[in-house]
This record gives C-alpha cells, structure tokens and sequence, in this order.
C-alpha cells in the first residue's frame, strides 16, 4: 500500500490578498510560518519514506519546517502557471484582459493563461507524476500547492479533471490517500 500525505503550503501575503498565484516565487508570511509548524506538530510522529516538495519558496519553507531533511524538489508539483495573470486579484483580471477572461469563464478546461500554461496541461503534468508513484510501497510527504492537492486527489480518485473543482485546499491542509493494487480512496481532507 503507498500513502499519500499531501500538505498545501502556509499562507503567503498573496493568499491573503486573494490573488491567483501561480509560478510567481513568494515567501510565507508568519501566518504561513506559524501553519507549517502546526503541521510539524501534528506530524511529528509520522514516518515518511520520501519528502517530496515543490521547489517553490512557499512551499519549500513549508517542507523544511515539517522535515528538514533529504527532501526532493520536484518541479511537477509546482502550482498552474498563471502567466501574465500570476499574482493578480480577479479584479485586476478582469481590468486587464477583459476579453480573455470571459473566454477563461465560458472554456476553462482549453483556456492557456496568457504566456502560462492551460487546466489540462497542469492536469496532465500532475497525473504522469503520480503514475510514478501509483506502483510505490510506503508512505509519502508532498508539499505542494492547493490546485496540485485538488487535481491529484481527482486523478486518484479517476474523477478526471472536472473532480478537482469538487474540493477546497486550506493553506497547511493535510489531505491523505492511499492507494491500494492502483486504487485509490480518500482518507482525510484538510485535517
């Protein structure tokens, strides 16, 4: 059986402010801060074969925190790159690109961000990773991002890539899967 212990990194002035962010490269706050240890807390006791992280600073100050030790940096586990959308409010958004917004509203799955990446590229990313994992034994520590936690849960979960608007991801959420002979069930949600 493999695992999954998936945490979504602390909170960032970004997330607070409500922007989208993406590939932009933030630090957490010391809301952030302060989440991430309250995750190493609750973890403390819990044996990790691999820590695998996204090499984007949130999330890779979140991962130290938890287990600063032998973590692999992984860049499939970045969040969706936004583009020229990249930390920026809805408002601004819409501001700014009103035209490309309102085809982002009407076809979200084949919408590409301006100079970013589309839902189904990211989506695609996700799954080829975890297919590499989907045969391992033990258990796992990702440390991620909130649209990587959602579209992960809803490839294991063969929901496709509509399931991922199915769940939310609280910034230091603890979301657990295991996978048992290529099956997947949902364990815990933002714990």
């Amino acid at each position: 059986m493999l695992r999954i212990t998936l945490v979504r990194h602390g909170e960032t002035d970004s997330n607070r402010n409500k922007k989208y962010l993406g590939w932009t490269d933030v630090e957490l706050n010391e809301k952030g801060i302060a989440e991430a240890e309250m995750v190493r807390d609750k973890l403390r006791d819990t044996k990790f074969d691999f820590v695998i992280s996204s090499p984007l600073k949130r999330a890779k100050a979140t991962a130290k925190i938890i287990r600063d030790t032998n973590i692999i940096y992984e860049d499939a586990l970045k969040e969706i790159n936004f583009g020229l959308w990249d930390n920026l409010s809805y408002k601004e958004i819409k501001d700014k690109y009103p035209d490309e917004c309102e085809k982002w509203s009407s076809d979200w799955k084949s919408f590409v961000f301006p100079q970013g990446e589309g839902p189904k590229e990211m989506y695609t990313r996700v799954s080829n990773f975890m297919n590499k994992l989907k045969g391992m034994e033990g258990s796992i520590l990702i440390v991620t991002h909130g649209g990587i936690i959602r579209s992960t849960i809803a490839y294991l979960l063969e929901m496709g890539i509509e399931g991922a608007w199915h769940f939310a991801t609280n910034n230091c959420g603890i979301t657990v899967i295991e996978v048992r002979d290529s099956y997947a069930v949902l364990k815990s949600l933002n714990d």
